[in-house]
């Protein structure tokens, strides 16, 4: 008997069981909104997601889970429907299994995890909580449970990069034009390990990393049609991380905590280095960072999170380049006074605010008011070490059941030549609608 007439007499049974067993969930939401400046009140013209849906199917210890958004942009009508995740879960009486498109969740803090790199930022949606500014990407995931310890390991194939806002005039800090053909990329595979458990009342986990940038940095030029006529050459340097993360709690008081050490060097471009600039160019860096949170919720129900955020870089190979170079030589006269460099090594992993600043202070406070119809919410990012800040307030009302407005003001300041001098007119002003389903 051939398989197609196996398969025409047991397809009715099969339909069967799928009919009885199976189960389909799904949730999504319709989410117009409009951004305008706060300076002249003119739109800022950027995609977002106007829909999302999440639909999940499962069959005994099986399930298929999928993350789509529509992607809208009012200025030109520009639309396109990306699945955020695609994946099948396996969940045997050990553990669990995923396989496909997913976004990753490693750390303790809450959306500004230096452990968490598994997945790529999408920039557009810098601003955004947690996973909704990720990227997913196709990998293999499996966690293994034995008494109070969680083991998971992580596979991705294919290295990816963040998604970066090339030539968006109304985003602050893009490039100001397309870099994508000046980028080299190797086919290049990473993997992740997590081990986490409970010590004495506090969760505690140990990360490590071994992948690639997720932003791009420069290598160098490319000589070859002249001086006069170089073009940049960009790449991702092989990065490895080890994270720790903590979770204690200490009376009414949650204390979260993240630590973060990275490796990075460009060494495997090694041989792209010396085609396009004619000899060996190597670039090493080591940082940390770390943040520390606490979360109080006061007696009239006010939820207060307060986060520590900072970066230290501990070695810069160009420093030995600039001793090495620009030091006086014996009998020379000596240099006198600061040289201004030119290159210098540039974190491409960890928590995107510590791009901001090496040292900074995250606050925030909400609450819920009449039934949870009206939450309330406030919230400031403070450089330690320059002049600049951020300041933000949202209100969300449910008139009706799966129904809110939402409505929110972000403010950016900074001295001349800081990150948020160069955001101020990106301050804005923002509406929208949130329907659920």
């Amino acid at each position: 008997m051939n398989y197609f007439s196996i398969l025409k007499r047991y397809f009715p049974i099969l339909l069967l069981l799928v009919k009885t067993n199976a189960q389909i969930s799904y949730s999504g939401s319709i989410n117009p909104s409009k951004m305008v400046r706060l300076s002249d009140q003119t739109e800022i013209s950027l995609p977002f997601r106007i829909a999302e849906a999440e639909v999940g199917y499962s069959l005994g210890n099986f399930e298929i889970k999928t993350n789509s958004a529509l992607e809208y942009r009012w200025s030109n009508g520009e639309n396109e429907l990306q699945f955020r995740e695609a994946y099948l879960v396996w969940y045997p009486s050990w553990g669990e299994v995923k396989l496909g498109k997913q976004i990753h969740a490693w750390g303790a803090v809450d959306g500004n995890n230096p452990t968490d790199n598994l997945n790529p930022y999408d920039y557009y949606y810098m601003f955004l909580p947690g996973a909704e500014r990720k990227v997913g990407t196709v990998s293999g995931s499996l966690k293994y449970y034995w008494n109070d310890w969680q083991i998971e390991g992580v596979f991705i194939p294919e290295h990816e990069g963040n998604r970066v806002p090339f030539g968006e005039s109304d985003f602050p800090f893009g490039p100001p034009a397309d870099l994508t053909e000046f980028i080299i990329e190797e086919n290049s595979s990473e993997f992740g390990l997590q081990l986490q458990t409970s010590i004495m009342g506090s969760d505690i986990g140990f990360n490590y990393l071994n992948g690639y940038d997720r932003s791009f940095t420069s290598i160098g030029l490319d000589y070859s049609n002249g001086l006069e006529n170089n073009i940049p050459i960009l790449g991702y340097r092989k990065t490895q991380m080890l994270g720790i993360n903590l979770v204690s709690f200490i009376h009414d008081f949650t204390l979260r905590s993240e630590f973060a050490f990275f490796s990075s060097n460009n060494h495997h471009l090694k041989h792209l280095i010396a085609d396009h600039m004619g000899g060996e160019n190597e670039e090493e860096g080591e940082y940390f960072q770390f943040v520390s949170q606490f979360e109080y919720t006061t007696q009239t129900d006010i939820m207060i999170s307060c986060q520590l955020i900072g970066q230290e870089i501990l070695y810069d190979s160009w420093d030995d380049y600039y001793d090495n170079n620009l030091s006086p030589s014996p009998g020379s006269v000596a240099i006198v006074g600061p040289i201004d460099r030119l290159i210098y090594f540039k974190p491409g992993m960890g928590t995107p605010f510590a791009s901001f600043t090496d040292l900074g202070l995250m606050l925030s406070a909400s609450a819920n008011y009449f039934d949870d119809a009206l939450e309330l919410m406030g919230n400031t990012f403070i450089d330690l070490k320059d002049s600049q800040f951020m300041l933000g307030v949202s209100a969300k009302y449910s008139s009706m059941d799966n129904l809110k407005l939402n409505l929110s003001i972000s403010k950016f300041m900074g001295e001349e030549g800081t990150q948020f001098n160069s955001m101020e007119d990106f301050s804005h002003f923002q509406l929208g609608l949130e329907y659920h389903f």
